[in-house]
Formats: structure tokens, C-alpha cells, sequence
């Protein structure tokens, strides 16, 4: 034997000459048998080089020689030895063409190992999930039924095609762990918990709706996991005790420090089983999107249980931009508001849980850039409020108007107040959350000008507006005082529409002031390019004229309109006061 033989440099040549036949002999011929076996994991390296993402078209080929000649080194080296070298170049591949080329050889090891596979599972699993976070994913601002172009953008593509490689590698593994009579529960573990992993990211960014129309590829990739981890686990509701745990966790970054809490539960390994993971699993087990047998899924748990258990998933969901999270968080949070039944006891209140709800949707409400998830936002705040008996309600829309500092917001909670009382009325005894006390402290907070007559008018106008509507409604509603609505009249009158009429008259002042200056052309003798208005806290500077004087008569519009309000609400106080 010449030991002075480049062969790693002879298999390459080979290769690239398109010589396959010959490179297919080498480790066949005497003169390199040895010399084969002592290189050939830098032959392995070589080999997976060769392939690029189109190899399999073009070259069919010299893909068949490479898959060959991986073929023949695992079945001349150990098992051990070809583990580390093939989970090596699954987290090195260039492409996906050169992932795919790895895994077959790897799941060959993994089966030689048989019984003392152990970890080496866990590994493998960890170099595919490596790669598969490798890959980014761009938001791209679709919602609804424009999600259904995510097939056609390339990562989005390439993510589907892995994800559909995946149930042929571990598929064996699984008939293994079904079929044994041991105790393999760790395998188990191992298994389930990588599949659980795969329906966080990136899962949870593609559109799995089926409501939205075609059945997707990755849709139908994930029906295959879903059924498997179902499979494996039997009832999955049991891994309900780990999300309050990954929760609380996410909330609090020194605890994120502590990531494998214990080695040997494959569970507590937060690089997979984590808040995001959970709530891709459990949006798939109860969206009713997927198929779940009614095995996984036991009856045995308390509806309340369930719901306090799977809403932080709901609230890890809306913490995202994306469409695609929250799309899921919108889909789950339906499916649980639904289990609670009509007219619930305040008593659920007690976990914060519900108040966190609120607080997330009134931030997408506000602030997500798909009209279609603001919209649904909104009506999930009212479905949710209006599932819980008065005392509940009035718990709920009290923490609405503590939290927000949204103008539409206020004025949305207090429509909601205001829906309450109106269906409260109609029943034989008004109930007792408002009534006196609890009545005064809710217009307190209904009839707020932060700065008093100084307050920003034009940003407060939708909550000023609603509560004058509100405080008319009840006024004329209430002529036989069963509210003790006569008892606020003093601290109305004094405390908010005394300020506000004096407001009203400062910023009509102002902006009168303003108008008449751009008609008059003063600001422009001065700088005609920099005139200024004030509106909703803002200096409006740099912007032309015609917008600025639009901008101005839309705010004396909303002053009219309050002090019309006001004129009217003060007219129907005098006559309540005057009704025996």
C-alpha cells in the first residue's frame, strides 16, 4: 500500500470527472482499502460538498454516487465513530440538498445502535433543530387568505420540504418505542419532545387555517407530527403542568439562565420544550384545526383548569407582530373564552390570568398592523368580559380603564359598562355593582380629565364623547334613582363638566387662533414653511396648509360635538333632579 496516496484528493477527482464507476471501486481495490478506511470521514466531508441544491435534477448521477459511497463508509466504520461526523455536517450543511444527503446515513447509525442509543437520539434531534432555526423568516405582511402565498416565498418552501423529510427519519424510531416490551419511557420522552419543538418556531408563522381555504403542504406536514406526539403521549393534556412553568420563566430573564433543569427529563430542556413550543402544541391539540384522537384529549379536567392553563400560551401568542402567532393566539383564545360558561363566577377572577388577556389584546387591538387581528381583538375583549357575572364584568372593565391610555380603548370599556347596566335594568333587581358606592367609583373613573381643564381634549375626545353618552343614557334611564345615579350629580358636575366646559373653551380659543392666523396669512410673513399646531400632544410642524387647516376644523368639529353633549347631558340632570 502507497501511503503517500492523496485519497481523499483521488475520490474528489474522481467525483468531479464524473468518473462514479471508478470512485465507487476505491474502496474495493487492495492498493486502498486501508488507507479508505483510515481517511474516510475527510472523505465524508468531500463527499457531501459535492452536493448543491439542484444536484438531484441536473446530476442524478453523481447524487446516486455520493449516497453510495456514504453507504459503504458506515458500513466499514463504527457505529459510534460515524454518529458524531454525520451529526456534524447536518448542523455544517450549505443546503438543504446536502441535509437531506446526511440524514439517511444518520438514521443508519442510529438503528446499528440499537439498545444503548441513549442521548445519541437527543443529539441527532438537537443537530436537525439547529439547522431548521438556521433558516430565517420574513415577515411579510400578509394576513388571512394572502397567507396561502407563503407556499411560493423560497425559506418558506425550504422549511416545508425539511419538514417533510422529518417523519421518514424518525419514523422507526417510533415503531420501535410502540412495538417494545421494555420500559422505554425516556425514548419516548426524547422522541415526543422534539416533535413538540417542531410546532413552535417556525411553525407557528404559517397559515395551518383550513378555514382560510387550500390544505397546505406544511399543513399537512404538522397533521403527521400531531398524530405521532398523540401516538407517543396518549393523553397530552398531562403536559399542561409545564407551561405555567415555561411561562413564568419567559417573564423573568435570570430564570431563562437556568436553561436543562434536569438533564435526564427531556422536558425541561427550554431550547425545545418552552412557552413558544407549548403554544404551537396546544393551538394544534384544541384550535380544532387538527385532528386529535379523543383519547388524547380526556374529558377529566375541569374546564377552569384548562382554561388558566393554556391562556399563557394565548398570551405568549399576542406578544408577537407576526401575523401567523397571532392568527393562533386569536383561534385559541376563541376556543377558550367558549369553555367558560354564561354569567361566571367572579370567584375565576382571582388568577391574574384573565387581566393579562385583557391586557394583551387591548396592546394588539391597538398596535398590530392587521386590521383583521385588531378587529377580532376587540370583539374577543367583549366576548370575554360579557361570559362573567356583573361583579366580574365591573372587575374587568375597572382594569380596562386603570391600564389603557388609549382614548378609543376608554371609550370602548365604557360602552362595554354601559351595555352592562342597560342589560342589568332589565332584570327584576338591579344588581348591587351598580348601585351607591360602587357606581360612584366607576363614573370616578368614566369622568376623568387627567390635567383638568388643561387636558389634551382633542386626544381624550372618543372616552370624553362616550361618557357623556354614557352619563345621558343613564340619566334618562334611571328617573326612579334605583342607581343613586342623583348622588353623583354634584361630583359631576363639579369635578367634570365644570373643567371641561373651561377646557372647551381654551382649546376652541386656540385653535380659532390658529385657523384665523393660516387664513390670514400671519404665520407665513413670519416663516412660511413653519407653521405649528398642537394636536393630541403633538407639534404638527413641516406640513401644508390645507392639511393643517383640515386637521384644525376636524378638531372644532369634536369640540361642537362635546359641547352639544355636554349642553344636553346638563339638561337631562335638571330634569332627573326635578322627577319625585
Amino acid at each position: 500500500m502507497n501511503e503517500s496516496v492523496n485519497i481523499v484528493a483521488i475520490v474528489s477527482k474522481l467525483l468531479d470527472s464524473e468518473k462514479y464507476k471508478e470512485a465507487l471501486s476505491i474502496p474495493y481495490d487492495e492498493e486502498h482499502i486501508e488507507n479508505f478506511k483510515e481517511n474516510c470521514w475527510e472523505i465524508v466531508s468531500v463527499i457531501i460538498k459535492k452536493i448543491d441544491g439542484d444536484t438531484l435534477t441536473i446530476k442524478p448521477s453523481l447524487y446516486a454516487a455520493c449516497e453510495q459511497l456514504l453507504s459503504i463508509i458506515l458500513e466499514r466504520s463504527t457505529p459510534e465513530e460515524a454518529l458524531l461526523v454525520f451529526i456534524e455536517q447536518i448542523e455544517l450543511a450549505k443546503n438543504d440538498a446536502q441535509f437531506s444527503v446526511s440524514l439517511t446515513p444518520l438514521q443508519q447509525v442510529l438503528k446499528k445502535l440499537s439498545g444503548k442509543r441513549g442521548r445519541s437520539l437527543e443529539w441527532c434531534f438537537n443537530s436537525i433543530r439547529t439547522y431548521i432555526e438556521g433558516i430565517s423568516i420574513p415577515d411579510l405582511n400578509l394576513e388571512e387568505k394572502e397567507c396561502l402565498l407563503l407556499d411560493s416565498i423560497p425559506n418558506f418552501r425550504r422549511i416545508t420540504k425539511i419538514y417533510s423529510m422529518l417523519p421518514l427519519f424518525y419514523d422507526p424510531f417510533i415503531d420501535e418505542i410502540m412495538k417494545s416490551s421494555t420500559d422505554n419511557t425516556k425514548a419516548k420522552e426524547i422522541v415526543s419532545v422534539f416533535l413538540i419543538s417542531l410546532l413552535g418556531k417556525p411553525f407557528i408563522y404559517f397559515n395551518v387555517d383550513p378555514n382560510l381555504g387550500a390544505e397546505s403542504e406544511i399543513r399537512e406536514n404538522c397533521k403527521i407530527i400531531v398524530k405521532d406526539i398523540c401516538k407517543l403521549e396518549k393523553n397530552v393534556l398531562k403536559l399542561l403542568v409545564h407551561v405555567d412553568v415555561c411561562y413564568r420563566e419567559s417573564q423573568n430573564t435570570k430564570s431563562n439562565q437556568k436553561k436543562d433543569l434536569n438533564e435526564e427529563d427531556p422536558y425541561t430542556h427550554r431550547d425545545k420544550i418552552n412557552i413558544t413550543s407549548l403554544s404551537g402544541f396546544f393551538y394544534a391539540i384544541l384550535s380544532g384545526h387538527f385532528e386529535i384522537p379523543s383519547y388524547s384529549v380526556p374529558q377529566i379536567f375541569k374546564k377552569e383548569y384548562l382554561i388558566h392553563s393554556v391562556m399563557p400560551c394565548v398570551i405568549h401568542l399576542l406578544s408577537f407582530t407576526e401575523y401567523g402567532p397571532l392568527a393562533k393566539a386569536i383561534t385559541l383564545c376563541k376556543v377558550l373564552v367558549n369553555f367558560l360558561d354564561n354569567k361566571t363566577s367572579d370567584a375565576l377572577l382571582s388568577s391574574s390570568v384573565h387581566f393579562e388577556l385583557c391586557k394583551s389584546l387591548v396592546n394588539v387591538a391597538i398596535y398590530s398592523n392587521y386590521e383583521s387581528i385588531r378587529k377580532s381583538a376587540i370583539s374577543l375583549i367583549e366576548i370575554h368580559v360579557n361570559k362573567f357575572q356583573y361583579t366580574g364584568r365591573c372587575m374587568l372593565i375597572k382594569y380596562l380603564l386603570d391600564s389603557s391610555n388609549h382614548s378609543g380603548i376608554i371609550g370602548y370599556s365604557i360602552t362595554l359598562y354601559k351595555n352592562c347596566v342597560d342589560e342589568a335594568f332589565k332584570e327584576e333587581v338591579l344588581s348591587d355593582c351598580f348601585t351607591g358606592p360602587q357606581l360612584l367609583s366607576m363614573i370616578k373613573k368614566i369622568c376623568l380629565l387627567p390635567h383638568g381643564a388643561q387636558s389634551d381634549l382633542m386626544e381624550l375626545a372618543d372616552q370624553i364623547i362616550t361618557a357623556l353618552n354614557f352619563l345621558r343614557y343613564l340619566t334618562l334611564k334611571d328617573v326612579n334613582n334605583l342607581s343613586g345615579i342623583r348622588d353623583c350629580f354634584t361630583m359631576i358636575e363639579n369635578d367634570y363638566l365644570d373643567p371641561l366646559r373651561t377646557g372647551l373653551n381654551m382649546s376652541k380659543a386656540h385653535y380659532e387662533e390658529k385657523l384665523k392666523e393660516i387664513e390670514e396669512g400671519k404665520s407665513a410673513s413670519e416663516d412660511q414653511n413653519n407653521i405649528s399646531v398642537t394636536v393630541c400632544g403633538n407639534l404638527l410642524d413641516n406640513i401644508p396648509t390645507k392639511n393643517k387647516k383640515e386637521i384644525i376644523y376636524s378638531a372644532l368639529n369634536a369640540f361642537h360635538l362635546i359641547e352639544g353633549l355636554v349642553a344636553r347631558l346638563t339638561e337631562c340632570i335638571n330634569l332627573n333632579k326635578n322627577c319625585t
